[in-house]
């Protein structure tokens, strides 16, 4: 039994992105929507393998770094930890997307939205997959006003631009209908940010704070595994995937200077 999930036939669907923004922030934003590629093929993956691996740092990251806050210091306070380098033991390094290339079909997309939580002035997950067809579950934890500026990171053309201007506020919008990179900030409070990756099937994962990661239900066939991280960039290698079967992988990536991270992200 199979379905074919069509990112174009999605996209009809949809209605045009509205800007919920203050006028007060002068914040506008559209999206240009392009139609997908290629339609992915839901399949019944049978005897499916997995992935399991890690990815660590290779390096010395910056130390001690933190992220000044330069308003809101009442509820923000003065500093903030930096979360682009998290190292667990054994340099284990989280906040890493880590997914398959070129993957037509597999086991079936993601049921729930992809999440964006401002929590005492930072936007979680810093760092997260999703798939072509996902929406975004937009909210806030925090008494002041928040907005959340998604970008196409490649070209930095606003996708939409939502002001969250109070705790408990929430809302949904749909993701762009091409894969690529999203880039996530805050306009009020500039130094928070977050990362989205979108992708045209559902074989990622995020890594946890000691690196590890797991990829399940893969097909069997020999693929490219890449690791993704906002600082280190991308690096890849080759995986076989047997049917049944466990197979582990290992990516180092090498630290590189706080001020090129920042410099992506302004």
């Amino acid at each position: 039994m199979k379905n074919t999930i069509n990112a174009v036939d999605v996209g009809r669907r949809r209605s045009l992105f509205l800007c919920g923004c203050l006028s007060t922030l002068g914040i506008a934003g559209a999206l240009t929507a392009t139609p997908a590629s290629a339609a992915y093929e839901v399949v019944t993956v049978t005897n499916g393998g997995t992935i399991d691996g890690y990815i660590t740092l290779s390096g010395e990251p910056p130390s001690g770094s933190m992220l000044k806050v330069t308003k809101n210091q009442d509820y923000c306070g003065t500093s903030i930890p930096d979360p682009t380098y998290t190292v667990g033991r054994g340099g284990g390094l989280g906040n890493v997307i880590v997914y398959l290339k070129n993957v037509t079909k597999g086991k079936a997309p993601p049921t729930g939205p992809a999440v964006l939580v401002d929590d005492h002035c930072m936007i979680n997950p810093h760092v997260q997959g999703a798939m072509v067809g996902e929406q975004v579950k937009m909210s806030s934890n925090d008494p002041i006003l928040h907005n959340t500026h998604a970008l196409h990171a490649e070209t930095n053309a606003t996708i939409y631009n939502v002001a969250l201007p109070f705790a408990g506020i929430s809302l949904t919008k749909p993701l762009p209908e091409t894969p690529g990179l999203i880039k996530i900030k805050c306009d009020a409070q500039e130094w928070m940010h977050a990362w989205i990756m979108e992708l045209d099937h559902p074989y990622y994962a995020t890594t946890g704070a000691d690196g590890h990661f797991i990829i399940q239900d893969v097909p069997p066939g020999s693929y490219t595994l890449v690791a993704w991280h906002e600082a280190t960039g991308e690096k890849s290698e080759p995986v076989v995937v047997a049917a049944g079967r466990t197979v582990e992988a290992k990516i180092a990536l090498a630290a590189t200077s706080m001020s090129a991270r920042r410099g992506s992200v302004d």
